[in-house]
């Protein structure tokens, strides 16, 4: 039983570790292979108070950008558009690639990586949060 004690305060410290809050946000954007076409965004969030949804994201950096989801069906991948996405104060917003992701189209050609663009995150209520996301070559782990 004396040996069992160190081992269970060590499982609980190590649980304890994996259990605090999630970063307040990290943003990345995966420019295109080929000039031209749409970057992928990802990015987590801690929501903070009752937003209602997230209704769009921005950029001063970008023409447009789409929230999409990644589906899997019948060993075949395809992607919809999402207009809004519900969020609870609490809550981590993820977009990750293979889920929920952002598809950034006309970005500026003087953009590279190791740079950062601003993302503005548009909600229900409340003021809009803007992240700032690192560029990353197309293909590179950020």
């Amino acid at each position: 039983m004396k040996r069992l004690v160190p081992i269970i305060a060590a499982l609980l410290l190590l649980q304890a570790c994996g259990s605090g809050p999630a970063p307040q946000h990290s943003a990345t954007i995966h420019l295109p292979a080929v000039p031209g076409r749409p970057a992928g965004g990802y990015f987590e969030l801690r929501i903070e108070g009752e937003r209602g949804a997230l209704v769009s994201v921005t950029s001063p950096q970008a023409g447009r950008i789409e929230m999409h989801e990644t589906m899997n069906m019948a060993n075949m991948t395809s992607m919809r558009t999402l207009a809004r996405i519900p969020v609870h104060d609490g809550d981590i917003l993820r977009f990750i690639a293979g889920g929920r992701h952002l598809m950034i189209y006309d970005l500026s050609p003087n953009l590279a990586p190791g740079g950062k663009i601003e993302l503005v995150l548009h909600f229900e209520r409340g003021e809009p949060i803007t992240l700032s996301a690192a560029l990353v070559a197309a293909g590179q782990e950020q």
